[in-house]
Order: structure tokens, then C-alpha cells, then sequence
């Protein structure tokens, strides 16, 4: 039997790593003083550690005991700054201050909604709009995902709403969109079936139940539509059940709008078709913002504005008709509708609207590319 060659065995063991073993044990330090102790070094390092674990069990509790909603005051009244709403609250009245334990306070008014208020939340279906409310920001509900319907008190004199969709009014009539909730098409399609719009939270909570459930009997139904399957029977839905969430997938926006609001259809995947009034001038930004079932787009002749990511992402777009009167384009308004294979522009080369940066559709080939534009198009021609 061979011997093995220790030379050989001590080359096979070698690790630079490990030549010299690493000193793990703390020790004073030579010539650094006080702080080259190595009982001070031990000390501080113990009472770093011991901050460090304080700060983030303290803010593991902060986030655990957060208040629900956060109050400022404002010019005649209050402010709703910020909601960390539970499973429980799929119905929530904005009018008067509420306490953490649910407790209305008359005497505290709500009358503004600061942006990003409900930024991103999963659990409110139905929210209440008081009269006294004079001020919502654009953003304050945005990517709110079980979000059916937003209802104003009749009497506010600056908002209302119609079939849960909210608009900002002026001397009594709709003027700007300013939000269609995400799962709204349920609460049209509840509407559809001959269920009264709730007047109270009570009668929310029961209509929400409904709704959940007839989202959950659709589910099937939906991926069938998007493979373009008949929008009649099966599914375990009745013909009228199909019919009236068929319809739900398309709004018309009433006469007398002027403007789409920042994020007012944003991410809302259960919109398959808008049809857009004369009358509307501007697509603020992001207006569109991800719609991508969206497979249809008819700017109307009064368009003048069209905001940057206006219709961004919406993929299923297949004609792109700019009308005449379109003075401006902000970047990116239709970067990513992958349809779109020519811009269809009503005005002549010379007259072209002010652009910024990327607002066209990209042709995806080895790199991204611009889609053609022609000039002198008419409505319709394609």
C-alpha cells in the first residue's frame, strides 16, 4: 500500500484564508487609550447592540399600535391625513372625526382629504362623503384595490357621485372625474341586478357581502372574457348575472365633464371600454394610468391636453387617433401601448401639438422604436 507524502498532504490542506487563523477574542489595543480597552470596546459594542434591537422592537410596536386615522386641523375644521384601516372596515363614513374606538365626535368636522390618504388600501369597499367635505385630493384614494364606490351626501355642494363613481361638481353638474374605484364594476353590476345604492353603513356591509359574493361566483366568467369567450350563460351565472357584469366592464361619462383627473382610472384592471363626451379638454397625468383591459380609445374633438403616462401601458389600445385641437402632449402619455402600430395625427406636420419626451408607442423589435406617425388623418380611417 502507498504512503502518503506529508509535504504533499500539508500543500492539499493549504487555504490562504486560514493561513494565519483570524483573532476572534477581543483585546486591548496598544497606544489607543481609554478607548483601546477592551473591557470599553465590549461595553460599547453591548450597548449598540442593545439600541439597535430597542429601535426596532419600538417600531415593530409603533406600526402594530398606529392609529386608524389621523387627523390635522384645518382652516374650519379637520383634515383626514392618513388611514391604517383593518380587515374590519370595509365601510367608512368621512364627516366627523372618529376616535380610535370608533367614537364620532359632532363637533370635529372632516372637511378635507389630504392626498395619498388611503394610498394602496386593501380593505374599505364603500366610502361615505359628508356634506361638509370641501376638498379631496386627486390621489387620496389611489390603488385602493377593493374599492366599489365612493357615495357623496346629496347636500355637499362640492362633489358628487353616480353609480360609485366620484366627480367634482360646479353649480350642481359633474365638471371632473375624479375617481372610478377599482372594483366599481361590481357595484355597477349589483345596480344592474335591481340592488338599491346603500344609504348608511349598515346597508353598505350588506351590500358588500353581496357584491363579494357575486365577484366570487365571476371569477371563472372573467378569465373566460379576456380569452374572448360569449358573454352569455355558463359560469355558474345566470344570462342576467353575465349581462349586467358585461355591461359593468364599460362606462359612459356623463355630458358636461371637462377634465379626467390625475389617476382617475389608474390600474383599474375591470374597465374594458370608456366612452369619452365632446366637451372633455384635458387627460390629466396618468389619467389611464395601466388600464389593461382598455381596448378601445376615442379622444373627442375638444381634447387640448393630454397629460404625461395619460394612457400609459394600456396595451390593448389599437388605434391612436390625435384630434386637431390637441395643443399638448406630456412624456411618456403613450409609452407602452404595444397595439398602437401607427399614430394617426389630424394635423399636418408642420402643426404639430408641444411634446416632451417618449409620449409615443415603441414598436418592441431588437431595440424599442418609435411608431410611425401620419399626418392628415380623419376620424374613423384607418
Amino acid at each position: 500500500m502507498a504512503q502518503s507524502d506529508p509535504q504533499n498532504e500539508e500543500l492539499l490542506l493549504y487555504d490562504p484564508l486560514f493561513e494565519t487563523p483570524p483573532d476572534t477574542v477581543i483585546r486591548d489595543k496598544e497606544g489607543k487609550g481609554f478607548f483601546g480597552k477592551a473591557v470599553v470596546r465590549k461595553t460599547v459594542f453591548i450597548i449598540t447592540l442593545l439600541i439597535f434591537v430597542g429601535v426596532t422592537i419600538g417600531l415593530s410596536f409603533s406600526s402594530l399600535t398606529k392609529e386608524r386615522f389621523h387627523y390635522e386641523e384645518t382652516d374650519g375644521g379637520y383634515m383626514l391625513s392618513e388611514c391604517s384601516t383593518t380587515a374590519s372596515d370595509t365601510v367608512l363614513t368621512i364627516d366627523v372625526v372618529l376616535s380610535e374606538d370608533g367614537t364620532r365626535e359632532p363637533d370635529k368636522k372632516v372637511v378635507a382629504v389630504r392626498q395619498w390618504a388611503f394610498c394602496c388600501d386593501e380593505n374599505v369597499s364603500i366610502i361615505f362623503i359628508g356634506r361638509d367635505v370641501r376638498e379631496i385630493a386627486n390621489t387620496s384614494f389611489y390603488s385602493c384595490t377593493a374599492l366599489q364606490a365612493v357615495i357623496v351626501d346629496p347636500e355637499n355642494p362640492n362633489y358628487l357621485s353616480s353609480d360609485g363613481v366620484l366627480y367634482r361638481k360646479e353649480n350642481g353638474r359633474a365638471t371632473e372625474l375624479i375617481l372610478y374605484p377599482a372594483r366599481c364594476d361590481l357595484y355597477r353590476a349589483m345596480l344592474s341586478l335591481g340592488a338599491s345604492e346603500p344609504a348608511d353603513e349598515a346597508a353598505a356591509r350588506s351590500f358588500v357581502s353581496d357584491s363579494l359574493r357575486l365577484g366570487e361566483k365571476s371569477e371563472e366568467w372573467r378569465e373566460a372574457q379576456q380569452k374572448g369567450y360569449p358573454d352569455k350563460g355558463g359560469y355558474g351565472l345566470t344570462e342576467k348575472e353575465c349581462l349586467s357584469l358585461r355591461s359593468a366592464l364599460r362606462y359612459e361619462i356623463p355630458t358636461g365633464v371637462t377634465r379626467i383627473g390625475e389617476m382617475a382610472f389608474a390600474e383599474c384592471g375591470n374597465i374594458y371600454e370608456v366612452e369619452i363626451p365632446e366637451g372633455v379638454r384635458e387627460f390629466a397625468s396618468m389619467a389611464f394610468f395601466k388600464c389593461a383591459e382598455l381596448s378601445s380609445l376615442c379622444l373627442p374633438d375638444s381634447t387640448e391636453i393630454i397629460g404625461s403616462d395619460a394612457f400609459s401601458y394600456c396595451a390593448k389600445i389599437s388605434d391612436l387617433f390625435i384630434p386637431a385641437r390637441v395643443s399638448e402632449i406630456g412624456h411618456h402619455a403613450f409609452f407602452g401601448c404595444d397595439g398602437v402600430k401607427t399614430v394617426r395625427m389630424a394635423c399636418g406636420e408642420s402643426d404639430m401639438p408641444a411634446t416632451d419626451e417618449d409620449w409615443m408607442p415603441k414598436e418592441r423589435r431588437l431595440f424599442l422604436h418609435d411608431v410611425p406617425i401620419s399626418y392628415g388623418e380623419k376620424r374613423g380611417a384607418e
